[in-house]
């Protein structure tokens, strides 16, 4: 079971703006390790298992699409009470000192992106990424591939930020006027693969510096 890759499912089979084969969710789950279309299979018949999994009412349409059958459901709503949340958060905050300790070394680096893979599918709150005081504000054009784009414009990285425009395929590109702290510095190298930098050069290529490209 890979939890990213079940969230990354389930937001699938709420968006019912398009149809999800499981071609489709195999491609949208690229991003996570060991993905394939046995893994994926796999997520799906746990998701549905009333035993081991989540009771998920997902149903086939057409003998191809995944939707869920209950339009409302979100697996989320099911693998967080509101105790959860509160645990997770009380955890989180431990962990947000951690990572300002170790100067968002490797481990914690991981850890940080967890809190914002939560905070973006449970709705909770962010990790801090601009808590630099002494650090001038910078114009930074990030784009956004589909997948994040809800969650980021749904629960904004900074109050500055700003949807310049929206593509064809549901990416977007934002602005923010925000301190370039390391913590965010961090936050772009571990999402690479799902936001890239536009602007300002130097940031761009320190970000492909740090992801060894």
């Amino acid at each position: 079971m890979n939890i990213k890759r079940l969230l990354i499912i389930d937001r699938c089979l709420r968006d019912r703006s398009r149809q999800w084969s499981l071609d489709d969710l195999i491609e949208a789950c690229s991003s996570t390790e060991k993905n394939s279309r046995r893994s994926v299979q796999a997520d799906l018949e746990l998701m549905r298992s009333a035993e081991r999994g989540y009771s998920a009412p997902i149903v086939v349409v057409d003998k191809k699409y995944y939707i869920y059958k209950d339009e409302n459901y979100s697996l989320v709503n099911q693998m967080l009470s509101d105790l959860d949340k509160k645990n997770i958060e009380a955890a989180l905050a431990t962990l947000k000192d951690y990572c300002a300790f170790a100067k968002m070394n490797k481990i914690s680096g991981k850890l940080f992106d967890l809190h914002c893979l939560i905070a973006e599918c449970a709705g909770m709150n962010r990790p801090e990424l601009f808590g630099g005081e002494n650090i001038e504000p910078t114009h930074v054009r990030l784009w956004v591939d589909y997948e994040r784009a809800e969650g980021i414009l749904s629960n904004p990285l900074h109050p500055s930020q700003r949807l310049e425009q929206e593509e064809i395929d549901g990416s977007v590109n934002i602005l923010l006027n925000i301190p370039v702290t390391e913590e965010f510095e961090v936050y772009l190298a571990k999402n690479s693969k799902q936001i890239i930098v536009n602007s300002p050069t130097s940031l761009a290529n320190k970000i492909k510096k740090m992801i060894g490209e």
